[in-house]
């Protein structure tokens, strides 16, 4: 009855649609984020949609196969009374756009409620084509919980660095594609990690200027990367483990100093919405066995390789191959101007502060200022673009850098790490008990300048880029 009041083309275009619909699969939105039903496919552009500034959801509604040609109004809304559509004529919580073969309607999608905190909202978006009989609806999650869901712990090793994995995942939907949505959406999701606990036991570390250089850090030896400051990153998915990795790929880890019990605390800033800092932390764990330390290797050789061994293991290595194959041909000088680009880069994107750490820490070993000096001179060849500025402690009683400048202090030195981009003031006020010296070392070479001991004040200027300023 129905089909005999119709027309022939009525009949035609209705047969064409059930058969189309048949034939296209239904999606599941958290796989191709789209769905279809009586003949309608939408799609949106993120599997859950976080709720953070400037990120819409965005919604696309296409004609099955088969449909006649022309231009058709479609009918689109909204299920949830805080969610809007940016159509033309305005955001609003229902409208009309327009739809062909050739080209699929697109409209974005924000929502304008609260944070979701402690549940996701689920919205729904529905669309229907009057004139064709058509219509379709799609959902998704609004809101994302971001949560550091566990960070493996190995059988821990005490002065050695123990790498461990960062696990992290969506509160709200654990299946979530977390590397696909940061992707898409363009964030980096940040972490502080850091280590605490009680050492038991001798101090694991037992060379000066590796412990002189982690002092400064304020551990002691206790390090844990990507440590107390978060460190933007990035997810990787590894056999279903989604695992955050710092943007400065170097391996997350710990190193603990000495035997004892250990724990880690860990925060999460993952800039996806909801609150803004996600805490975590381990039961204790114990660190136990023999020490580990680089043997073999001589005197501020082995200082560097084992800095690097906390740092970055894995350029720790290659690092200390190259070197004993210079020593073991008898070239010394080889084996110190090889460490270093291989430091420079286990110092990652905080190279320059830390050469200023290291340079500093140089002058527990003991060592002459004429043989520290010799051996930052060969290791400063491999940082570009920087240098340091070492001048004696004894002889100076007040000694002050022109601002946003860091200096590092000892009864020996104070060592001044920069940047060949931009100059260095600094002024010096004799204690008329020692002679000065002032060394600036770059990759180029290095400026020398003594003063002799009184009560004079001199006002420096540091060309950074330069050996010897040609004006």
């Amino acid at each position: 009855m129905f089909l005999n009041r119709i027309s022939n083309t009525a009949t035609k275009r209705l047969l064409s649609i059930a058969f189309s619909a048949a034939a296209l699969l239904v999606f599941a939105s958290q796989g191709a984020y789209a769905a279809e039903s009586e003949g309608l496919l939408i799609k949106t552009s993120l599997p859950s949609l976080p709720v953070i500034t400037g990120v819409t959801q965005g919604i696309e509604i296409a004609l099955p196969d088969g449909m006649p040609g022309g231009t058709f109004e479609a009918e689109v809304s909204t299920e949830l009374g805080w969610g809007v559509l940016l159509l033309q004529a305005g955001p609003s919580g229902s409208g009309k756009v327009r739809v062909s073969n050739e080209a699929p309607a697109r409209v974005e999608y924000r929502w304008s409620g609260a944070v979701p905190i402690s549940a996701p909202v689920f919205e729904t978006i529905k669309a229907r084509i009057p004139e064709l009989g058509l219509s379709g609806e799609i959902s998704f999650n609004i809101g994302v919980d971001l949560r550091i869901k566990e960070i493996s712990l190995p059988k821990i090793k005490p002065g050695v660095f123990n790498p461990v994995e960062i696990i992290i995942e969506d509160a709200f939907d654990p299946s979530l594609d977390i590397v696909d949505l940061i992707g898409k959406v363009g964030v980096k999701p940040e972490i502080a990690m850091s280590l605490s606990g009680s050492s038991g036991g001798a101090a694991a570390i037992e060379d000066p200027v590796i412990r002189a250089f982690f002092r400064e850090t304020g551990t002691d030896g206790e390090q844990s990367y990507p440590g107390k400051n978060l460190v933007p990153g990035y997810v990787v998915n590894e056999d279903g483990k989604f695992l955050w990795r710092s943007g400065e790929d170097k391996p997350t880890g710990i190193t603990p100093s000495s035997g004892g019990q250990f724990s880690i605390e860990a925060t999460l800033k993952s800039n996806l919405g909801g609150p803004p800092l996600k805490y975590w932390s381990s039961l204790a764990s114990g660190a136990s066995g023999a020490v580990s330390r680089t043997e073999s290797l001589p005197g501020l050789i082995g200082s560097a390789v084992g800095i690097m061994s906390i740092l970055d293991p894995a350029v720790a290595a290659d690092a200390e191959e190259t070197v004993r194959n210079f020593l073991a041909s008898g070239d010394t000088n080889g084996a110190v101007n090889a460490l270093g680009a291989p430091l420079r880069k286990s110092f990652g994107t905080s190279y320059v502060a830390s050469l200023g750490k290291f340079a500093s820490a140089l002058a527990e070993s003991g060592r002459t200022e004429a043989e520290i000096i010799n051996f930052l001179e060969a290791v400063i060849k491999g940082f570009e673009e920087s240098g340091v500025l070492l001048f004696t402690r004894n002889g100076v009683a007040e000694w002050n850098l022109s601002s946003n400048t860091a200096a590092y202090d000892n009864a020996r030195f104070v060592a001044v790490p920069f940047s060949s981009r931009q100059n260095i003031t600094l002024t010096l006020i004799g204690s008329s008990t020692e002679n000065v010296s002032l060394w600036k070392i770059i990759p180029a070479g290095t400026n020398v300048k003594n003063y002799e001991k009184g009560t004079w004040i001199k006002e420096i200027t540091v060309f950074t880029a330069e050996v010897i300023p040609s004006h």
